[in-house]
Order: C-alpha cells, then sequence, then structure tokens
C-alpha cells in the first residue's frame, strides 16, 4: 500500500501540467501514487505517453461539456476517485495542473504522522502564492502560513476561504466520519455556483472531527495564471494586457496588506 496518494486534475493547460507532473516525480519520498485525471483533450493527443512512473496512473475523467455548466468539475473529479476505491494510500493530497508542490511535501507530511504514531488524521502546510507573468516567469507574491492548528474542533484558525486545498492532507480513513457526519459522499462541493470555496466546504467538514495540525515547511505553490484566472481570449492583444494588470495589481495589493 502506497504511503501517500495525489489525486492531480488536469484541464488542457499543457504549458503547466508537465511541470506539476514533475514536481510529483521529484518528491524525496519514494512510497506514492498518483492518479492524474485528465479532461480528455490531452490524453487523446498522447500528450502524456512520455509518463512511464509505474507510480502514475493516467485517467480521462469522464466529464462532458453538459456536466461542466452545473458541477466544479475538478471537486467532481476529486470524488468520483475517492467513491471508486481508487485512491489507496494512507494519507491524500491533491494538486492541480497549474500549482506546484515542492520535493519534500510527501516526506514532511509522512514524517510528521508516522512522528506521532499516526494519529493526525488532518494536516496542513505553508504555501507560496506565484503569478505567472505573460512571459512564462512566476514570481512569488505572498504566502499562506500554517503556523498553527486549524480547524472548528480545537477552536483554530478557520479553513474556508483562507487556506488552500493544496496546503491540505489527510487520512483516508477520516473520510469515513465525514460520510457518516454529514450523510453524504460529495466531500469536495460539487456545485458550480459554490465553486469559490468548494474545497474550503470540505476542509471546514474535517476541521469539524479533528485538529488540522500545521506542519511548518512551505511545501507548495498555488500559481495564478491566465488560465487559472479564466481570463477570455489570453492570446489575443487585450487579454495579454488585462492578464498583465491583474497580475501587477495583486503584487500591488499584497504589497499593501504587508505594511
Amino acid at each position: 500500500m502506497p504511503d501517500v496518494s495525489l489525486i492531480l486534475v488536469s484541464h488542457n493547460k499543457p504549458q503547466f501540467v508537465k511541470e506539476a507532473v514533475q514536481s510529483v516525480l521529484a518528491q524525496t519520498h519514494q512510497n506514492w501514487e498518483a492518479i492524474l485525471v485528465d479532461s480528455g483533450v490531452l490524453l487523446r493527443q498522447g500528450f502524456f505517453d512520455y509518463l512511464k512512473d509505474p507510480r502514475f496512473r493516467v485517467v480521462p475523467s469522464g466529464e462532458t461539456p453538459e456536466l461542466a455548466k452545473t458541477k466544479n468539475m475538478a471537486s467532481w473529479c476529486f470524488n468520483r476517485l475517492l467513491n471508486a476505491g481508487e485512491v489507496h494510500g494512507e494519507l491524500v493530497v491533491y494538486l492541480c495542473d497549474d500549482d506546484l508542490i515542492y520535493p519534500e511535501m510527501f516526506a514532511a507530511y509522512w514524517n510528521y504522522y508516522t512522528q506521532r504514531n499516526h494519529e493526525p488524521q488532518a494536516m496542513y502546510s505553508s504555501q507560496d502564492i506565484g503569478v505567472v507573468y505573460p512571459d512564462g516567469q512566476t514570481k512569488i507574491i505572498g504566502q499562506r502560513l500554517a503556523d498553527k492548528p486549524a480547524g472548528k474542533f480545537c477552536q483554530g484558525r478557520k479553513l474556508d476561504c483562507q487556506v488552500d486545498y493544496l496546503q491540505f492532507c489527510h487520512t483516508l480513513k477520516i473520510l469515513e466520519k465525514v460520510r457518516a457526519a454529514h450523510g453524504t459522499t460529495e466531500y469536495h462541493l460539487e456545485d458550480k455556483s459554490q465553486g469559490h470555496h468548494a474545497d474550503g466546504i470540505f476542509l471546514e467538514r474535517v476541521g469539524a472531527l479533528t485538529t488540522v495540525h500545521p506542519v511548518p515547511p512551505v511545501l507548495s505553490m498555488n500559481r495564478r495564471t491566465a488560465d487559472s484566472v479564466n481570463i477570455q481570449h489570453t492570446d489575443s492583444f487585450f487579454g495579454k494586457l488585462q492578464h498583465k494588470l491583474r497580475c501587477k495589481w495583486r503584487e500591488i495589493a499584497f504589497a499593501l496588506r504587508s505594511r
């Protein structure tokens, strides 16, 4: 059985997904599995044929344009795998195709967990926030810090809209308690109208059942890209200009908050 399972959701971002995949392959902890769920576009093109590591499985999501009109597709993909018995690791983490995990992520979570006799059921780590500029360069503009326990269970930090899903790690068995407490296997909220905090609801549900332990190192980067902020016609002159202005505004806003 793998120690850690990672679910990676891919939605036609070839310029970023290879970097996301490489960040998984670069993990210092070796006993893991990764399931890459692709929307079908890149998979049909043979884009992932280079991926020969047996710890990686590439599967089609099975999503349709009609489904995407009402569903948050990342949440739908996460739930589909979790409910299908496709995830086997003792710990579970998540990744989307324009984000990155750092090489020590699996090791940091696994060491924290095993050094405490497999008792922590949920953990979270610090995270860099990066912006990808139109020239392809990534600039770190801020951080989300895991500096104290989180979740209602321990009267800790609020999780919804304050902790990113990429910072979060939970045991596979905590899902049984979530299922019993809420009477549903829709762990990650799928309603598209709630997309701005779909994963936050899941984090809060876990945090109401167990302490979410802070694991101090910075273990991931949440990247803001033209695709991830849903700018239409990014390849056009006006699309590139809009993306550049948004990048600059995020940088200024972070500087003002840091004063």
